[in-house]
This record gives C-alpha cells, structure tokens and sequence, in this order.
C-alpha cells in the first residue's frame, strides 16, 4: 500500500501526530456501507488524494491512491479538523471533497 505521512509546517503550527485518515474498502459486501476508497465515475481507481488542515487550508499531506483506490496518509496531529480532496488527474471527473474531518487515533479501542 502507498502511505505518505504529514509534515510540520513551517510557522507555529504543528500537524505531526499519531492520527491517520483513510480511504479503505467496505468491510462487508453491503452496498451501502462506508467506502472510503478513490473512485472515478464510481470504479475504484489510482489518484491523488490531498489533506488540508482546516483553519489555515495548508496542503499538509498528499499522496496517490493504489489502483484498488484504497488510500491511507498516517501521522497527522488530532488536535486538528482535516478538509480531504481527491483529485482525477486525468480530467475525467470533478474533483470530491470531505470536510470536517478528524483523524483516527489508532490507540483508540
């Protein structure tokens, strides 16, 4: 699986953590459960996923999907709320964005 990790930004401001955000496949074969993955017209697919801290809109990770379109960008602070973007950089479709997002804590039960 590709990962990227997150950076300290140059200022006061600090987005390193243990926080990770996600795009997995369903962990059921139900339809309407949670996907995550990047997609392009609804086929899982390979792109490029940006995650912008909320306050500041600072670019702080990026990476490429797999072409399964599962993706995943680990050490992100949780003190912070996330806006996640999924660009096709092939121009095939607009891109899809997620606000408000929190990371996960994977110390968390």
């Amino acid at each position: 699986m590709i990962r990227s990790f997150a950076f300290r930004a140059s200022g006061p401001l600090v987005y390193r953590g243990q926080g990770y955000v996600a795009g997995f496949a369903p962990a059921s074969g139900d339809p309407d459960a949670p996907d995550g993955r990047f997609k392009r017209v609804n086929v899982p697919s390979h792109g490029r996923v940006c995650v912008y801290e909320r306050q500041s809109m600072l670019c702080v990770a990026q990476t490429l999907s797999n072409t399964d379109g599962t993706w995943l960008v680990e050490g992100l602070s949780l003190d912070y709320r996330y806006v996640v973007a999924g660009f096709d950089d092939k121009g095939v479709q607009n891109a899809a964005i997620q606000d408000w997002i929190a990371p996960a804590d994977p110390a968390a039960p």
